[in-house]
């Protein structure tokens, strides 16, 4: 019989390295990190992210809404603890599409989306599928809260990747965005706080997993090999829509 790895991220994180870098470190972030991504790339990618965004909000929506709440209020109590993480994500979310707002005007980046791409596509697919699945039952709680941190875990690596290509030695200014990313996108989305969000959630997920049992659901009782294997498999899912979400970017 397989072994059960005592922690989840840390397994999933290891498994399909080929798409895990190609989901991270895309042509289109590295134009990005080094300030040769144009502004009109920029804009058509931050208007698909807008997006993506608000896919995401309904999906966390749906599972905030199917969290159980302990007989008795407690802040110890893994449910509250729950609860209070996606209530974060949700305020995490809603503060990006300010964001957007904000830099967008500063930066005069048109954020309206004109199509809609095969990476909002994948990814509405995925939030749709975890979220109506949750509020049906036939997903758990602790299914919901791999998409979670999967997806958020892409975009934390992926920019992180981007930051390392930065080179402090040239002034924002003279970047062909303006320097919009480099001043304010990228560290917004290599923050301390993003990070820490990030981990929480893997923190969280582990803690559930190592419990045998999903926060709600039951999903593990019956077979967690078999549950595995499933999550194994929406891992790959996440980071086929995250390959996808990133544009080819031509040389110009």
């Amino acid at each position: 019989m397989a072994n059960i790895p005592g922690s989840l991220a840390d397994h999933l994180i290891t498994l399909y390295p080929a798409a895990s870098k190609a989901a991270t470190e895309s042509s289109f972030l590295e134009k990005a990190g080094k300030g040769t991504l144009s502004k009109e790339a920029l804009q058509e990618w931050l208007a698909q992210d807008r997006l993506y965004a608000q896919a995401y909000l309904r999906f966390a929506s749906l599972l905030l809404a199917n969290i159980p709440l302990p007989s008795t209020v407690s802040p110890n109590h893994i449910n509250e603890r729950l609860i209070n993480l996606v209530l974060e994500s949700v305020n995490n979310i809603r503060q990006e599409l300010k964001f957007f707002e904000d830099v967008g005007r500063r930066y005069d980046l048109n954020l309206e989306a004109s199509v809609v791409s095969e990476g909002v596509k994948s990814y509405r697919i995925l939030f749709t599928d975890m979220g109506e699945g949750i509020e049906k039952d036939t997903h758990g709680i602790l299914a919901g809260l791999v998409l979670l941190w999967g997806t958020e875990k892409c975009y934390l690596d992926a920019w992180v990747y981007a930051s390392t290509l930065s080179s402090p030695d040239i002034p924002a200014e003279q970047d062909r965005d303006g320097g919009a990313l480099r001043r304010e996108f990228i560290p917004n989305w290599t923050s301390s706080d993003f990070s820490d969000f990030v981990d929480r959630c893997a923190k969280l997920m582990d803690e559930i997993w190592t419990g045998g049992q999903s926060s709600g659901a039951g999903e593990l009782a019956e077979s967690r090999l078999e549950w595995l294997e499933w999550a194994e498999g929406l891992w790959k899912k996440i980071l086929d829509a995250e390959i996808i979400f990133w544009p080819d970017i031509d040389d110009d």
